[in-house]
């Protein structure tokens, strides 16, 4: 504590402070100058009303008439995000303030306040050694200090919560209710339930949903996103790692997905959670058209089917009506369904006997063999270069676009994304129409520019 009293009567050079002695620790008044030397009388102003707030939020003054709690937390929180100089004294002067406080109650309080603090914005390099040192001594006596410590280590790690807790989600923390359990949607409707606290972060939830799935590669973790979907499915935006959950869930019908963006990592399946999901993921994929799979391919159709039928613990063959469900919904038309109902059978007799889990493994071996397999694919409606098929199919992943003719499967356009210059979204021109995006790419010598408009472009934000 001693290191920590001199910093905050000197820093840098010797501080004005230094003349007048330490002050005792907690302090009883408000102080009359900044701890830290300031020589901006503006900052050293602002720092002396902090303290004032802190000490009327902790109880040690009777707080302004008309003011509240939660008035003065934000107060002190938003100084602390807009003023990075007043970071340090707002930390000093609660380290002050919760050391040898008589008053149990109300030092709880500051502890409070001071695992708030950690969690939104860090102290100067400086100062960081000292804060550490504090949490890590008082950690065995005071279970906000470990807290704290853990706060202050994800904000490090992933920059502090810059969105500050609403009114709601601050009065519970201030009760001790820095808990509540949140349910994420996986492909193939599996739901998992996870408890976040007030300073999760999605890459933390990410980590855990993928020790679900026996994923332990870090690599391979990167590969997966949460996303919000708004309503009965419009896609808000995939979050970033960095991003605090509880700054993003409070919208009104708003739910957290989970999917897999990239398939870089060699595919395995050791674990069931792993099989479903990822079965789950390219069924819906397959269905949706997007796999690249031409729908005069009568044999391949009627394997996929059959391991469909197969993955839900049926055997026998299903109606024609029946086989609709298991075949690309916006190639149906295009398919001789009878064709591939008869193929169908003879594939479920060859299989005979094969488990659902097995089934799952093998359709989804056979899926990734599809030229649109690992990308992210939208359909596009117009393209500005006449030569390109129109509607076509849009694939993206972390490495190349391309741009796939639906009806022969030919790969019409391809761009490597490290020659892209700029990706821009357009917007409609009217509130019912489709947005764009425009692609500039190729050398300085050679610039290129195109065009697409797509029904949706939110999962291009993930890029």
């Amino acid at each position: 504590m001693a290191s920590l009293v001199q910093y905050s009567k000197v820093r840098g050079t010797v501080g004005r402070s230094q003349t007048r002695g330490p002050a005792p620790w907690p302090c009883p008044t408000p102080i009359q100058e900044s701890l830290i030397n300031f020589s901006d009388e503006d900052m050293n102003r602002q720092a002396v009303e902090s303290f004032q707030a802190l000490m009327q939020f902790m109880g040690d003054q009777s707080k302004p008439r008309g003011k509240n709690e939660l008035d003065l937390l934000y107060r002190l929180l938003k100084l602390c995000q807009e003023k990075e100089d007043l970071r340090d004294e707002v930390y000093c002067q609660t380290i002050k303030q919760v050391t040898g406080h008589p008053r149990p109650k109300l030092c709880a309080r500051g502890w409070r306040f001071l695992s708030l603090l950690t969690g939104c914005v860090p102290p100067s390099n400086t100062l960081m050694p000292y804060v550490t040192k504090f949490l890590q001594d008082w950690g065995p006596r005071q279970e906000l200090a470990q807290s704290s410590q853990e706060h202050l280590q994800s904000t490090v790690k992933y920059g502090g919560r810059r969105r500050l807790p609403s009114p709601g989600e601050m009065q519970a923390f201030l009760k001790g209710q820095v808990v509540h359990l949140i349910l994420i949607h996986l492909p193939g409707g599996v739901d998992y339930k996870t408890n976040i606290r007030t300073f999760t972060v999605a890459a933390e939830v990410l980590q855990e949903l993928c020790r679900q799935m026996g994923i332990t590669d870090p690599q391979e973790v990167q590969e997966f996103a949460l996303f919000l979907i708004k309503g009965d499915g419009e896609l808000v935006r995939p979050l970033w790692p960095q991003e605090y959950l509880n700054s993003v869930l409070g919208g009104p019908d708003v739910s957290l997905h989970s999917r897999r963006l990239s398939w870089e990592t060699r595919l395995h399946f050791d674990n069931p959670t792993y099989i479903s999901t990822h079965y789950g993921q390219v069924l819906q994929d397959y269905l949706q058209g997007k796999l690249g799979l031409s729908p005069q391919e009568d044999a391949r159709l009627a394997r996929l089917a059959a391991l469909q039928q197969l993955s839900r613990n049926k055997e026998e063959p299903p109606s024609e009506q029946d086989l609709l469900a298991y075949l690309p919904r916006q190639q149906q038309w295009q398919m001789n369904v009878a064709t591939v109902k008869s193929l169908m059978g003879r594939e479920l007799r060859q299989l005979h006997g094969c488990r659902a889990q097995e089934a799952q493994i093998s359709f989804i071996k056979a899926v990734s063999k599809l030229p649109l397999f690992g990308y992210t694919v939208y359909m596009v409606l117009r393209v500005s270069n006449p030569a390109l098929p129109c509607p076509g199919l849009l694939g993206l992943n972390r490495q190349h676009l391309v741009l796939m003719d639906p009806s022969s499967q030919e790969l019409c356009c391809s761009i490597a994304l490290r020659d892209l210059q700029r990706l821009r979204l357009l917007s409609p021109l009217e509130a019912e129409g489709s947005p764009g995006l425009e692609l500039n790419y190729g050398s300085a010598d050679n610039p290129q520019t195109i065009w697409f408009e797509l029904p949706q472009v939110g999962g291009l934000h993930a890029l």
